[in-house]
């Protein structure tokens, strides 16, 4: 079976390369990998280059023409070019099945080429809900484009049910994100502060902030982020990029002037698998909004600090505590992360073994091109 697989953010990349590393590895497939998105956007170079150092072939790549202005304008002629390119590359490639993840633009412009070009999508983290961002009707429509769902909580398996969905292509297989937390080898704490240019102090925090893409004051939010971080002089902090959504320049530019006058502190546009999981593994608290610190963050037992609204609706481990995106809210969250111990925390995304069970069902599939054909499925009330 040829698989064409797409990556268009370190995000997703890190949850997609475990079953892809299956995938390339296993005599039944034939997998073919299609950069897009962030990972070729200037700056991106990192994401990009750890994908070949993972022994990825990185020749085929679909420019969105991202740079510099993320207003949302020119991010929609970004996603037609996504949608032109896939386009291409389906045309080029004639792959039996689609395999994306998540609920970014540039996967939404990804599924419509494979629909219109009549190539069964198979769909990782359907029926999640994430309620502060557009991603969530994203994420929706791209299920509802998808004919084979992998969803990480059973919650999530009857919201795609829900929508109409054939039962019988809806697995329940976990978070794939935890499968790097069971597998990576991670670098020793003293080894990674080296690497990474930092002392040891009394505190260190991971800080990761992305858009909430349906507010309108994502710069004011970064401030008061930056103002409550200030509250903590003597932590080391690790700041990374912010991803490719509408507002995230102006958060990496607030960042980075924040970091470069603040002791003790780097900022990373992309840390890769490795030193991320490293970072979870060695800090004190998660700080910021992504789903990280949801997803793969618990298994750590490591407190998360998630800032607004932006991942409203996802399933939360007992070591996350939710605040607003105001300085004094994030400080007393951030106070109470310190004082709390998450020794033993169960994560609600599963068992580190989500890529094999992708694996086995695509293996199982014995006529692809049938899934193209849906039937809506009425609930019985």
């Amino acid at each position: 079976m040829k698989v064409l697989a797409v990556t268009g953010s370190r995000a997703d990349w890190g949850l997609l390369s475990p079953v892809l590393t299956r995938l390339r590895d296993d005599p039944r497939f034939e997998l073919v990998l299609a950069i897009t998105g962030q990972h070729l956007e200037r700056g991106g170079g990192d994401s990009l280059r750890a994908i070949s150092q993972s022994g990825f072939d990185t020749s085929f790549k679909v420019d969105m023409g991202l740079g510099p202005n993320d207003d949302r304008i020119v991010l929609s002629a970004a996603m037609a070019r996504a949608t032109a390119g896939v386009g291409a590359l389906i045309g080029q490639t004639k792959p039996d099945i689609l395999l994306v993840l998540g609920d970014r633009y540039e996967i939404l412009g990804t599924v419509s080429a494979g629909l219109l070009c009549r190539v069964p999508i198979a769909h990782l983290c359907g029926g999640d809900v994430t309620e502060g961002a557009m991603d969530d009707s994203v994420r929706h429509a791209i299920t509802k484009m998808s004919a084979l769902h992998f969803v990480t909580t059973q919650t999530a398996a009857r919201r795609v049910k829900q929508m109409g969905e054939k039962p019988d292509n809806v697995h329940t297989v976990g978070s794939t994100g935890l499968d790097h937390v069971r597998q990576l080898q991670r670098i020793d704490k003293k080894d990674l502060w080296i690497d990474l240019g930092l002392q040891p102090a009394p505190h260190s925090f991971l800080v990761t902030f992305h858009p909430a893409t349906l507010s309108t004051d994502v710069p004011e939010q970064c401030k008061e982020l930056i103002a409550a971080l200030q509250k903590f002089p003597d932590a080391a902090l690790v700041v990374t990029g912010s991803n490719a959504d509408p507002g995230a320049r102006v958060i990496d530019e607030l960042m980075q002037e924040f970091v470069s006058r603040r002791p003790n502190a780097v900022f990373c546009a992309s840390l890769g698998s490795q030193r991320y999981f490293s970072c979870l593994d060695a800090v004190d608290v998660v700080i910021g909004n992504s789903s990280s610190g949801l997803y793969e963050a618990p298994s750590f037992d490591v407190p998360t600090v998630n800032i607004g609204e932006r991942q409203t609706g996802r399933a939360k481990a007992t070591s996350v505590f939710d605040c607003t995106a105001r300085s004094t809210s994030i400080e007393e969250a951030i106070i109470k992360a310190l004082a709390s111990d998450c020794r033993g925390t169960i994560n609600p995304y599963g068992d580190g073994r989500s890529a094999e069970r992708i694996v086995e069902v695509l293996a199982k599939l014995e006529d692809p091109a049938g899934l193209i054909r849906k039937s809506f499925v009425d609930i019985d009330r």
